[in-house]
């Protein structure tokens, strides 16, 4: 992005979309369970298959994301990567917007899931 034009969307004269604060916060939980869901995926293993809900859950995400999951079972380390730096910036921003700065910078990068 243009240096001119960040700087005005930081001063308040362009506004980039008409999203309100919760239309956009809602939008980034979406995302953030969206890659939380593919890390669960990414770490369970074919032992965990019967512990009880493994294998819906698993569906689940298939049916979801078969796209993404197509992708972490062909090119699993670097979709598992960007799946975990996704988790990790979203987070960031959630927690920052609800417990502020220093804790998000605390927090950074949480990939507990």
């Amino acid at each position: 992005m243009k240096k001119h034009l960040k700087d005005s969307i930081l001063n308040g004269k362009i506004k980039l979309n008409n999203m309100n604060k919760k239309e956009l916060l809602e939008t980034i939980v979406k995302q953030q369970d969206k890659y939380v869901d593919l890390l669960w995926y990414a770490r369970s293993s074919p032992t965990h298959i019967n512990i009880k809900g493994v294998k819906e859950n698993k569906e689940r995400i298939e049916t979801l994301y078969p796209n993404e999951v197509k992708g972490l079972q062909e090119h699993g380390d670097w979709n598992h990567g960007f799946n975990s730096g996704m988790v990790a910036a979203l987070r960031y921003i959630l927690t920052m917007d609800e417990l502020g700065k220093e804790v998000a910078d605390e927090e950074f990068p949480m990939l507990d899931s």
